[in-house]
């Protein structure tokens, strides 16, 4: 099983009544935009590491990013987590991050709001699944940006047809950054401080 279905299995299993009640959407919708979201994140951490400086940058935020996140997955949906996966989202996919949740709005009909919980709630989890796996497999830069094309390449593959064009959007030249210190220090509070305590 690859790492991203893993990680939906984890976040779709636990998180599908909670991203309902905090979006508005129906858990039945919540489950299947789940992993729209992060398919489309996916897409844009492929392009970050794709170059030797951005696959760097993301092996570096990632060292504050251990994995344990998954094992409090509840914690998601709370305020203080949303805040941190938007301004995560904002590196990801710089200035695309409005289109990214307006071409996901239509294609499942729902509103843009509501995508953007969602993508705030699958961001941290997405780092947190990368995080482990760097952390377990030893993974350097290189192997790490390996990861991610590979991972982002079988997401897209599985994803809605509806989003081909959305995942060619994000897989091109944009402004989408990981290296911005904001990001370094979004992951250290959300794992450092707020998982940190008892």
């Amino acid at each position: 099983m690859s790492l991203m279905d893993q990680l939906t299995d984890v976040v779709v299993g636990q998180m599908a009544g909670q991203a309902a009640q905090k979006t508005g959407l129906s858990e039945g919708l919540a489950q299947q935009m789940m992993p729209m979201a992060m398919a489309a994140l996916m897409a844009g951490l492929k392009k970050n590491a794709s170059q030797p400086d951005g696959a760097q940058a993301l092996a570096n935020a990632l060292e504050r990013h251990d994995g344990s996140l998954l094992n409090n997955v509840s914690a998601l949906a709370n305020d203080d987590v949303l805040a941190d996966g938007q301004r995560i989202l904002s590196h990801i996919l710089g200035g695309k991050q409005d289109q990214t949740t307006r071409a996901l709005a239509k294609t499942a009909g729902i509103d843009q709001g509501q995508v953007a919980q969602l993508l705030a709630m699958a961001a941290p989890a997405v780092l947190a699944s990368l995080g482990r796996a760097k952390r377990e497999q030893g993974l350097d830069a290189s192997a790490l940006a390996g990861l991610v094309t590979e991972e982002s390449v079988r997401v897209q593959k599985s994803a809605p047809a509806a989003l081909d064009g959305l995942m060619g959007f994000l897989d091109q030249d944009g402004d989408g950054d990981f290296k911005d210190d904001l990001l370094e220090q979004a992951g250290k509070k959300l794992l450092g401080g707020l998982f940190g305590r008892k």
